[in-house]
């Protein structure tokens, strides 16, 4: 077997496109089992890898992210309709981002860093967003509240934002796992060049069972959704604050699970029409490559110690997916 090459491998980039549908479609329940850490961080972290690849092996790099991004986003539909909205626009982002980047900057390793650094800063604030949205400014204001007395208890000065410096902590630390993320990405051409011609052995007898999901009677989230719009838009400042978070909480979820999910599923299925054949080669893949991560992370431990083994079951990941038949 060997790797892939840089140009246009369509072979290469619908294997790299497939894994990243793996990677949204359930990688971190299967990291959790392996007991991983840093699942977050990882899940993340590798749909940044992915799109990076992809544009590394396309010579036409903003139609092969563009379609490798929505051949994401329909397998997520599809394989993880419990998926919330924010994770559609993750991915979404991620996708554009890429695709501007890559086609922008013609020095690969530049583009990496640059696209790993706005990926993962716009994760970490879309989380803060998305809570806001969720709960409004009270959240913040009771997390400052709750320090400040904790604060005055032990006579400690507490005259600033104690969510601001949380906030703005959670984004730095995003950056700078960005950057080097982004200088990663740029060594795995190289790496995956480099790697001897490995082969995985594969367990077997493994099943994947998901537990039936339960149908609530439709008359009931709507019920919700209007009173706890009714909450929002009527009867704020009336009311208990924390009655009206908790309605306000709702109210947003209900009206984000359904109303605006399934209009992005709609669309989704509507721009997927033109691409069953592609969508097909990818969940065809998508077991095959998915039979790859246990093995790539055992034959990682135990080729490596410490922080490498990560690095190598990164790489072995990948090689184990581009790898294709001479």
């Amino acid at each position: 077997m060997v790797l892939a090459k840089e140009g246009d491998n369509a072979l290469a980039i619908i294997r790299l496109t497939a894994l990243w549908a793996v990677g949204e479609s359930g990688l971190g329940g299967m990291m959790h089992a392996l007991k991983i850490p840093f699942t977050g961080f990882f899940v993340g972290g590798l749909a940044v890898i992915l799109i990076s690849l992809i544009a590394f092996y396309s010579a036409r790099k903003w139609s092969s992210i563009f379609q490798a991004t929505l051949l994401v986003l329909m397998v997520k539909a599809g394989v993880s309709p419990h998926s919330p909205v924010p994770a559609y626009i993750a991915v979404a982002f991620q996708g554009i981002a890429g695709a501007l980047l890559f086609t922008t900057i013609k020095n690969f390793k530049v583009a990496a860093i640059a696209f790993s650094f706005i990926s993962l800063v716009e994760s970490a604030i879309q989380k803060f967003l998305f809570t806001t949205l969720l709960f409004g400014k009270s959240v913040w204001e009771g997390i400052d509240i709750f320090v400040k007395s904790v604060l005055n208890d032990l006579h400690v000065p507490s005259d600033f934002s104690f969510s601001f410096y949380l906030v703005s902590s959670y984004v730095l630390l995003y950056a700078l796992w960005g950057l080097i993320l982004g200088v990663f990405i740029g060594t795995i051409p190289v790496a995956l060049a480099e790697l001897n011609d490995v082969t995985f052995a594969k367990e077997i007898g493994k099943s994947d069972s998901s537990a039936p999901r339960k149908k609530l009677r439709r008359f009931l989230p709507l019920l919700l959704l209007i009173i706890s719009l009714s909450a929002i838009f009527f009867f704020e400042g009336m009311m208990n604050k924390a009655v009206y978070v908790l309605l306000r909480s709702v109210g947003v979820t209900l009206l984000l699970y359904y109303l605006v999910r399934p209009i992005i599923v709609f669309f989704l299925n509507r721009a997927g029409t033109s691409r069953k054949a592609e969508l097909k080669n990818v969940l065809v893949l998508m077991p095959e490559i998915k039979s790859n991560i246990s093995p790539a992370y055992k034959l990682a431990c135990t080729n490596h110690k410490g922080i490498n083994r990560y690095r190598f079951f990164v790489l072995y990941l990948i090689a184990a997916t581009i790898n294709t038949v001479d």
